[in-house]
């Protein structure tokens, strides 16, 4: 098998500072924060967003995975995952780039860190010398629409 094929394409982000990775199969689409219809309520449900003339609920990553509010600057932007029937979007602090990266290169997170989020990630990677975390998407989108709920 050559290099080509055993990488896929992942979006890397920035929450709170930390570098996160998220494959890019399900990505819908990258908006900017001024087209979302917030409609502020409990937890970390933050509105709607209009996407293919469809209503996607919005969640503020940052509070789902516990960091805290989120710096909400002017690079905050909104990834859109899912597929055109279930989509979900997710506020997050700057989009840095999408690269090449094998899923091997992935290593799972440490033991002594697991606790009930860990569901959330899939592990720990090195892109340009630094630690990225990876997250499980099916995850983050079904625990979005639970917490919507």
């Amino acid at each position: 098998m050559d290099k080509a094929k055993a990488e896929e394409q992942v979006i890397i982000f920035l929450l709170k500072g930390e570098k996160f990775g998220l494959n890019i199969k399900n990505l819908i689409s990258i908006s900017e924060p001024g087209e979302l219809k917030e409609e502020r309520g409990e937890g970390v449900y933050r509105g709607r967003l209009s996407v293919r003339s469809k209503e996607a609920p919005v969640v503020n990553l940052n509070m789902l995975l516990q960091l805290g509010e989120g710096n909400f600057s002017d690079n905050v932007k909104i990834l859109v995952l899912g597929n055109p029937n279930k989509m979900i979007g997710l506020i997050v602090d700057a989009v840095l780039e999408v690269i090449s990266f094998s899923p091997k290169a992935i290593r799972p997170l440490p033991k002594m860190i697991m606790d009930s989020s860990i569901t959330y990630f899939t592990g720990v990677g090195r892109v340009n010398g630094e630690a990225v975390l990876f997250l499980n998407e099916s995850e983050i989108i079904s625990a979005s629409y639970a917490g919507k709920a």
